[in-house]
């Protein structure tokens, strides 16, 4: 293995997540096994999916016949080369990997310095290594100082007077970056410059070069460029490099006469309207970047409340085990669990709220708040659930529901249960038969009219009540078989059943990543 002789980095795309590697060594591997230098849970991708090389021509992706295949900008490939800014994906994945690199590995800058050579052109020999250098600001604050440096050292090179940078997405939403004159004063009124080039230029996606510059005598006939007495005018749109997207605009004009542009050249100007582009999709990308660097800290802050609100250290009692846990699929989720103390026993909640992410989350804990709320002030269980099903239909009915379970369990073993829609709770005796305790009644939210009632029975010595979501018994390997719960005797007998649960669960997954939270709460009555 050896470093990599150009700085490069993948920024990983993945769900609604984005993080960014470093190539800092090479071979670079990529898939699902644990000693890849990106490893990726993700089923669809291979153990050893694709690997990333460098030579003398600079760096190129393999796949390493993976079963879903490699594709570089949407074309599959098996042997492929990269360029800064092209999206490599990983079969049906649903994760990209954005590629980008130092710019010594862009053809615009090779055309800057094959250019600059054949011209001894020092204004154009300046631009170039700037523009280079400007590749490694990764700080989006600097654009608009980074684009007047170029509009100043073009505005030389073409003898233009005025030059602008239009930052947008669309002819309608273009809006003035920056702008200069040939004296290096800034300029911040836009409104005498041709607008209808610049729209035209923007909805075309063709550049204009319009006037005494182009060298081919086009007549200047606009209104608006005989009302600001202008005799040469440029418009290049600027256009991502591999989405080839609209991102903004660079526009040169000049009321004097000149065919300085004609030794200049038309390439010139597009490989300058190119880094330009370069310039802001980088731009945009770190800011990316960073707003989803401060949403993953936010979530993990929001992760953290959460967690801190499920009881970690469960309450413990001289006639019952309590067991516990849950797994969020993302950093925070619809699910919960709680242990309440009461004066005769205990009351214990499953609650699993429909949707994921911040939401379910938000409301998730709102829900936890209200029942234990109810339950220390000794509310019996169809009056709690009451409560949160009038609670739900008043504030966010038709868009979210809860189901749940609810027990009263009382020292002597007695128990008092409320199936609001969740799956079923199973009933593991000593030797280990296991038997779903059936009934309930709709999920809590879903209809204005639904009632709820309790189901009783008695717990027996030694027995375990085991409530679970369905993120449990749902959870799939990558042949898409679901890990269910009624056959799992020996893991619900263990001495630890809900480490063994968990154990068992992702080894039958296989690396696949769960789909729901999981959530498991086992009672096992020992007097």
């Amino acid at each position: 293995m050896e470093t990599t002789k150009h700085p490069a980095r993948l920024i990983i795309r993945e769900k609604d997540q984005t993080r960014t590697v470093i190539i800092d060594s090479l071979p670079f591997t990529i898939g699902r096994q644990a000693d890849r230098n990106l490893y990726l849970t993700n089923s669809q991708i291979s153990r050893e999916h694709a690997i990333i090389h460098e030579d003398a021509e600079g760096f190129f992706i393999r796949d390493l016949n993976s079963r879903q295949g490699t594709f570089v900008n949407d074309i599959r490939k098996d042997t492929a080369r990269l360029r800064s800014g092209d999206r490599i994906k990983l079969g049906p994945s649903g994760i990209t990997l954005l590629f980008l690199t130092s710019p010594d590995h862009t053809s615009t800058v090779a055309l800057f310095h094959k250019m600059a050579s054949e011209a001894s052109n020092s204004e154009l020999q300046t631009l170039s290594l700037f523009l280079q250098a400007a590749q490694s600001f990764n700080n989006s604050s600097v654009l608009e100082d980074i684009l007047g440096t170029m509009i100043e050292y073009t505005l030389r090179l073409t003898h233009s007077e005025r030059g602008f940078v239009f930052l947008g997405d669309s002819a309608a939403n273009l809006s003035l970056q920056c702008g200069f004159n040939c004296e290096g004063e800034p300029i911040f009124d836009d409104t005498k410059i041709s607008r209808s080039i610049v729209r035209d230029a923007a909805e075309s996606g063709q550049e204009y070069i319009l006037g005494d510059v182009s060298g081919e005598g086009q007549p200047v006939s606009r209104e608006s460029v005989i009302a600001h007495e202008l005799l040469s005018v440029i418009a290049i749109p600027l256009r991502g490099r591999n989405s080839g997207r609209l991102l903004g605009l660079l526009y040169l004009d000049s009321r004097l006469r000149t065919n300085t542009l004609n030794s200049v050249g038309r390439d010139i100007l597009l490989a300058i309207a190119s880094e330009a582009a370069t310039l802001v999709e980088h731009a945009r990308l770190v800011q990316a970047e960073r707003a989803a660097e401060l949403l993953r800290n936010e979530m993990e802050i929001a992760a953290s409340i959460q967690q801190s609100l499920i009881a970690r250290d469960l309450p413990t009692f001289p006639y019952a085990k309590v067991m516990a846990k849950t797994i969020p699929c993302a950093e925070v989720g619809g699910d919960f669990y709680d242990v309440i103390p009461v004066e005769d026993g205990l009351v214990a909640i499953v609650a699993d709220v429909s949707g994921k992410g911040v939401p379910a989350a938000l409301l998730a804990s709102i829900i936890q708040g209200m029942m234990y709320a109810q339950a220390r002030s000794h509310v019996s269980l169809v009056d709690t659930v009451a409560t949160v099903q009038s609670f739900l239909c008043s504030r966010v009915y038709g868009q979210k529901y809860v189901t749940l379970l609810v027990l009263h369990y009382k020292q002597n073993g007695e128990v008092e249960l409320i199936n609001g829609g969740h799956i079923s709770p199973l009933l593991v005796l000593e030797d280990g038969t296991i038997t779903p305790i059936l009934g309930g009644d709709v999920p809590v939210g879903l209809l204005h009219d639904a009632t709820f009632h309790p189901i009783s029975f008695t717990l027996p010595l030694h027995a375990r009540l085991v409530l679970l979501s369905d993120g449990v018994t749902e959870a799939e390997n990558p042949a898409g078989v679901e890990f269910g719960s009624i056959e799992r005797q020996s893991e619900f007998s263990a001495p630890d059943p809900v480490q063994a649960i968990f154990a068992s669960m992702f080894r039958f997954c296989e690396g696949a990543p769960t789909q729901d939270d999981c959530t498991l709460l086992i009672i096992e009555r020992t007097a």
